[in-house]
């Protein structure tokens, strides 16, 4: 929140990610800089540096703010199918609260450690199934990339509106084109996203159920 003239900002990293954290809620599209988040703190983007040391440790402290509850919401006691299942969802519903975080999990020649710290849960879940070695690292590999792909195509265009995209295009579709997708678009309006993601996951745990079988 922006305090009145003359009246000094009290900055802390927390109040610095929490404004961040705003600014991502209200233009996902934008990047975010020293300079964006120092104006909705009403402070000069100098005196951030005291507190969060650079814009690369203040786009970590975002994200680790956003996925520090991934963790959290696994069932400890659960199969390892189950758990599986939590991590997709967990970390799924965790960064489409905030669209504009997923791109700051991979910058380049930087991927954030708050993202590796997410995912060392998932390794712990597959290493439950008994997964070891070459096999654990490409059941870690199918989960975690299966994973972000949705995530990723629904932060840049949510479910729903993609459905509304392939509607409208259909006048401009070649004519088998348009043919093929009329047939599907009714039944395609009727998917739920969160469904359509479980449909996912259902894959996917199949999958790894059948390399867990042959290790």
């Amino acid at each position: 929140m922006k305090r009145g003239r003359g009246r000094p900002a009290r900055l802390s990293r927390e109040a610095i990610v929490d404004a961040a954290l705003a600014l991502l809620e209200k233009r996902p599209d934008e990047p975010l800089t020293l300079l964006s988040v120092a104006s909705e703190v009403s402070a000069v983007p100098a005196a951030l540096y005291r507190h969060v040391g650079s814009l690369d440790a203040l786009l970590d402290g975002v994200l680790e703010r956003v996925l520090a509850g991934v963790r959290f919401e696994i069932r400890r006691r659960a199969s390892w199918r189950s758990q599986v299942r939590d991590w997709m969802r967990c970390m799924r519903a965790h960064l489409l609260r905030y669209p504009g975080v997923v791109r700051l999990i991979g910058r380049r020649g930087r991927t954030s450690p708050p993202w590796f710290d997410a995912t060392s849960a998932l390794i712990d879940i597959l290493r439950g199934a008994d997964l070891r070695g070459a096999a654990l690292a490409r059941a870690y590999l199918w989960v975690a990339e299966t994973t972000m792909g949705v995530v990723v195509n629904e932060a840049i265009v949510p479910f729903r509106e993609q459905i509304d995209a392939t509607r409208n295009a259909l006048a401009e579709m070649s004519p088998g084109a348009r043919q093929r997708h009329a047939l599907l678009l009714p039944h395609l309006s009727a998917i739920d996203a969160d469904a359509a993601f479980d449909l996912v996951a259902d894959r996917t745990i199949a999958a790894l159920a059948e390399l867990v079988e042959k290790r």
